[in-house]
């Protein structure tokens, strides 16, 4: 897998991990519906392992009795040489300018006992912006601990190789212009918040993955540190959570209109907290419960 996929699909875990609160016992699946259409929203987790695979039963059930697949975005797209040159550009230093040029002291001094004590490649991201360096850090630190592909790329590659039609959220572009807004945060910041959630990372992704199995959603919203992450970086929750959701809604609005059974399968954190497509599709009046793989669509 190239290094610009792993990167963006787990951003979200940049923000400071924290202590779990109680939820609904629930699988990670729900059903809106409204004037006799419906259309199931999937919760993922970006990174599992081999033993946290396959998903849950409801999730499953709702795999098989969707016609179409929709996720967050195209990740063969994503995946292409064209895309990473695109990425490692935007992530590139000026020319004669290097990371530690854009740290302090004490933070670049924090980084390389991380790089040392974690066998982190820091030498090879000398020339990268600190965001870059401070996504590469997770992602390294996620591998260690045996984390690998998670729900979205299980379910891409199911449905590709079965011929599944499948429709996505938003382009490349989207999540290039995303990950550029990372570039004006405090580099300081950055890494500073990564070497935190690095240090809390041990035993909380256990809990991550038993919320989203149990469909705790605003558990796994706590859990992810992105209540934190609206308060401390008001500007990346806004785009990563509200400004996303928003430009979602109407189409996955529009695949309920369209009648065709779907699966929409987005990243947890867009399903929990108080501005989540579920609350969306409540407050604009639709029905939205739990699906159960016991019901009788789940039994077709």
């Amino acid at each position: 897998m190239m290094m610009g996929l792993w990167i963006i699909r787990r951003v979200a875990v940049l923000a400071v991990l924290v202590s779990l609160a109680p939820g609904l016992q629930a699988d990670p699946v729900w059903e809106v519906s409204k004037e006799g259409k419906r259309i199931w929203l999937g919760a993922t987790v970006h990174f599992l392992r081999p033993a946290d695979l396959p998903p849950p039963t409801a999730m499953q059930q709702a795999y098989k009795d969707a016609d179409q697949l929709y996720l967050e975005s195209n990740l063969a797209e994503s995946a292409t040489p064209a895309f990473s040159r695109r990425l490692t550009q935007m992530m590139m230093q000026p020319a004669g300018r290097t990371l530690k040029k854009d740290l302090s002291d004490p933070v670049w001094g924090q980084l390389q006992d991380y790089a040392a004590q974690a066998n982190f490649p820091l030498a090879t991201y000398q020339s990268f912006k600190p965001a870059m360096v401070a996504m590469a850090m997770t992602v390294h630190e996620l591998g260690r601990q045996g984390f690998g592909r998670g729900v979205d790329e299980y379910y891409f590659t199911r449905a590709s190789e079965q011929g599944k039609s499948m429709g996505f959220l938003e382009s490349s572009d989207t999540l290039l212009s995303f990950m550029a807004q990372l570039n004006e945060e405090s580099g300081d910041a950055l890494i500073e918040s990564s070497l935190e959630g690095i240090e809390h990372m041990d035993g909380m992704m256990e809990q991550a993955v038993n919320a989203w199995r149990e469909g705790d959603l605003d558990g796994l919203y706590i859990l992810l540190g992105a209540d934190e992450m609206e308060s401390e970086y008001p500007g990346i929750y806004r785009n990563l959570i509200i400004d996303r959701n928003r430009q979602w809604y109407p189409k996955i609005q529009q695949a309920m209109t369209e009648g065709t059974p779907s699966l929409v399968l987005v990243g947890a954190l867009h399903l929990g907290g108080p501005d989540s497509l579920l609350v969306m599709f409540e407050d604009a009046g639709y029905k939205v419960e739990p699906f159960n793989a016991g019901t009788e669509q789940g039994n077709q």
